[in-house]
C-alpha cells in the first residue's frame, strides 16, 4: 500500500511539473496551439484534463496518507497501551507467583500441623478411652452410690471417638476435667441421705445411709433395727448386716455425727481393703 502511494506521489510530482509547463506554453503562444476555428487544440483540453484529474488524485492520496497517518498513529498509541499492558500483566504474573508460593508455603504449613493434630487427637482418644474404661471399672466396683448417673455423666463426657462427631478435643477434655472434679468432689466429701434399705435383694423400710469419700458406705434403718456396711471383697463388694451391737453403734454415731447430731470424733467402721489381687489377702 504505501508503496502504491510513493508510486503515485512520484507520478503526480511529475506530471505536475508537465502540466505546470503546459500551462505556461499555451499561455505565451496561443495561436500555435490554438485550431482553425479559434479554439483550444484537443491535445491541450486533454492535458488539462489530465492534470485535473491528476490533481484530484492528489488531493485524494493527501487525504488517504492523513487518513494513514493517523491509523498509524493510532497503531503506534495502540502498541503502547500494549506494551503497557503487558507489563502490568506480568508485574501481576509475577506478584500471584510469589502469592502462590507463599500460599504452598503455607498449605505446608497446615498440613503438619494437621497431620500433628491428627497424632494428639489419636492419643488423646486413646487416653480417654483407657481412662474411661479404668473409671467404669472403678465406679462398677466401687461403693453402690449413684453408679448409673455417674457412668452416664463419664460416657457423655467422653463418647465413642469411632463415631463422628463435632465435639472439638478441646471441649471433650474439658467435660472430661468437669466429671474428673466431680469426681474428685465425691472422694473428698462425706453426706447423709435418706433411701429404702435393701440387703440381699430384700427390701427394708428406709434408712438413713452415710458415705465417706468413695470408700465407705453404710446405713442404719431408721427403727434402729438394722443396720448394714458396704464391705469390697475378693469376689467383688456386698452389703454385710451388722450384728455387733458395738459395730452397729459404731454405725448410727457415724451416720449422727455426719447429720451434725454429734460432735465429731473418730468411730471404728468395718471395712475390707482389696487391692484385687486374687494372691493377696484382704484386711479387715
Amino acid at each position: 500500500m504505501r508503496r502504491q502511494l510513493l508510486e503515485v506521489s512520484l507520478l503526480l510530482m511529475v506530471l505536475t511539473g508537465v502540466g505546470s509547463w503546459l500551462h505556461k506554453a499555451a499561455s505565451a503562444a496561443p495561436v500555435a496551439v490554438a485550431g482553425y476555428d479559434g479554439g483550444p487544440a484537443p491535445a491541450v483540453e486533454q492535458l488539462r484534463e489530465l492534470v485535473r484529474q491528476l490533481r484530484e488524485l492528489r488531493q485524494d492520496y493527501y487525504r488517504q496518507k492523513a487518513r494513514d497517518d493517523a491509523e498509524i498513529e493510532a497503531a503506534r498509541h495502540n502498541g503502547e497501551l500494549l506494551r503497557s499492558q503487558v507489563e502490568e500483566l506480568r508485574a501481576q504474573e509475577a506478584a500471584l507467583d510469589t502469592e502462590l508460593a507463599d500460599y504452598q508455603s503455607q498449605i505446608g504449613i497446615l498440613r503438619s500441623q494437621l497431620e500433628h493434630k491428627t497424632i494428639v487427637r489419636e492419643e488423646i482418644n486413646r487416653e480417654v478411652v483407657a481412662f474411661a474404661s479404668a473409671q467404669v471399672t472403678q465406679i462398677e466396683e466401687g461403693i453402690p452410690y449413684k453408679q448409673q448417673e455417674r457412668i452416664a455423666r463419664l460416657r457423655a463426657s467422653s463418647p465413642d471417638p469411632n463415631h463422628a462427631t463435632t465435639v472439638s478435643a478441646v471441649d471433650r477434655l474439658n467435660d472430661l476435667w468437669s466429671y474428673a472434679q466431680e469426681e474428685l468432689r465425691l472422694a473428698a466429701s462425706s453426706e447423709t441421705y435418706t433411701e429404702r434399705a435393701t440387703l440381699e435383694e430384700q427390701t427394708l423400710p428406709y434408712a438413713r445411709y452415710f458415705r465417706v469419700g468413695q470408700l465407705l458406705l453404710g446405713y442404719v434403718t431408721e427403727d434402729g433395727q438394722q443396720a448394714a456396711m458396704w464391705l469390697d471383697g475378693p469376689q467383688g463388694g456386698r452389703w454385710q448386716p451388722i450384728s455387733d451391737p458395738r459395730q452397729f453403734a459404731q454405725l448410727r454415731d457415724a451416720a449422727e455425727i455426719l447429720d451434725r447430731r454429734q460432735a465429731p470424733r473418730f468411730v471404728s467402721l468395718p471395712i475390707v481393703l482389696n487391692d484385687r489381687n486374687p494372691n493377696e489377702k484382704s484386711r479387715r
